[in-house]
């Protein structure tokens, strides 16, 4: 019998405070105001399960923007006094010497995320293969192990999401912990991981198996979650234009020239793992950290010396979609983008992934058009215009 079952929705608050015995329980709250994040749940009630397509991504607590990875405290600190790191051998570590000892901050918190969406785990799948594939991150890996995610199917999606034209949603047939579909007065549940099967039987008196009627009806809500999607976008084509050659500087030129380096798409993306390593110093000893970076800042490839390799926006910009588009399917074995159309929302100069597959599509049947923004038919010379100099502040280059 395959891990299924379903849960009254009137036991639904009931399973979750089992769970919180077992580890710390983070779902969706409201932050003071409209905004909904991942927060440590303290009240049960106060999880919102209405919620929209564009949650945040849960990648912080697999990949937190700021996670402390060690720390060297120097013997005899005092405060206000900066003390310069000195090399520790492992003997120092171990027994601490006059050097210093080294402590490690690896978290081994064990977590259950709840209210997860579909497209987020499909992006977690990918960030496995990056993190424990080869060289296995031992950071990553720690979380990774002590966490269980709670996904929950969109019905609604978004109208910026477009995961159905990649796969990765709103519904998933493996790959998850646990999966909820909501049926209207009660959840459909099924289980894909060792500890989702689990979690789930742990607590099996308030679940019961599915019959004929429950299967039928979380079909038809599938339907009519796939029917409901406004974007159907690909990224086959945009990645065969570009490995055919099709796609010429001058149009990452004018996609460079929209560009605020804000940094706002990278960091909500749940596939984005760019990082930098920096050593913080505090009374006494120093700390060593881990904080979110992007390969679109011009200093993120600095070398000695101050060289940039990737100085010129156009490179960067350019760079940033080849990893995505080619990159990504040749190394992890999918697309560095699920759809999950975050970076819509948070792109001022509207060139998201769906509005550069969108016109590369235009170029694609006939040069001229494409279809971007919010519907509205425009040239594609109006969109992806040459940038003027005094634009970029960069002079002839156009490059900031």
């Amino acid at each position: 019998m395959r891990n299924e079952w379903i849960l009254d929705k009137n036991h639904l608050s009931y399973w979750l405070r089992q769970l919180r015995k077992e580890r710390e329980l983070v779902g969706p709250l409201l932050n003071g105001g409209k905004d909904i994040v991942f927060r440590t749940v303290e009240q049960i009630h106060e999880i919102v399960l209405d919620l929209p397509a564009s949650l945040p991504s849960p990648k912080e607590f697999l990949l937190p923007q700021y996670e402390p990875m060690l720390r060297l405290d120097i013997p005899g600190g005092e405060p206000g006094v900066h003390y310069r790191a000195q090399p520790v051998s492992p003997d120092a570590c171990v027994k601490g010497s006059r050097a210093g000892r080294v402590y490690d901050l690896a978290e081994r918190r064990r977590r259950i995320v709840f209210g997860v969406r579909p497209c987020d785990v499909s992006a977690v799948r990918l960030l496995d293969r990056f993190f424990l594939e080869g060289y296995r991150d031992p950071y990553y890996e720690q979380r990774r192990m002590n966490t269980l995610m709670v996904t929950i199917a969109c019905n609604n999606p978004d109208p910026t999401c477009f995961c159905i034209g990649l796969g990765t949603g709103p519904y998933l047939d493996g790959g998850f912990d646990i999966q909820l579909t909501d049926l209207g007065n009660r959840y459909f549940v099924q289980a894909a991981s060792a500890e989702g099967v689990r979690t789930v039987k742990a607590t099996s008196f308030l679940f019961r198996r599915p019959g004929k009627a429950d299967h039928d009806d979380q079909y038809e809500v599938i339907l009519s979650a796939k029917a409901r999607f406004r974007k159907r976008i690909s990224l086959e084509s945009p990645r065969g234009m570009i490995l055919a050659g099709r796609i010429k500087d001058d149009f990452w030129q004018r996609v460079a020239a929209r560009c605020f380096e804000c940094g706002g798409c990278v960091y909500e993306c749940p596939l984005c793992t760019c990082f930098t390593v920096t050593d913080r110093r505090y009374h006494g000893g120093i700390e060593r950290a881990r904080l979110w970076d992007t390969c679109l800042f011009k200093g993120f490839t600095r070398m000695a010396g101050g060289v940039l390799p990737n100085e010129k926006r156009m490179l960067r910009t350019k760079r940033w979609y080849y990893h995505k588009l080619i990159h990504y399917p040749e190394v992890l074995g999918g697309f560095g983008c699920v759809g999950c159309g975050r970076c819509t929302l948070t792109c001022p100069g509207k060139i998201d992934m769906a509005a550069i597959a969108t016109a590369m599509k235009g170029l694609d049947l006939d040069g001229a058009t494409a279809v971007v923004g919010k519907g509205r038919q425009v040239g594609i010379g109006e969109v992806m215009r040459r940038p003027k100099p005094e634009e970029t502040g960069a002079g002839p280059e156009g490059e900031g």
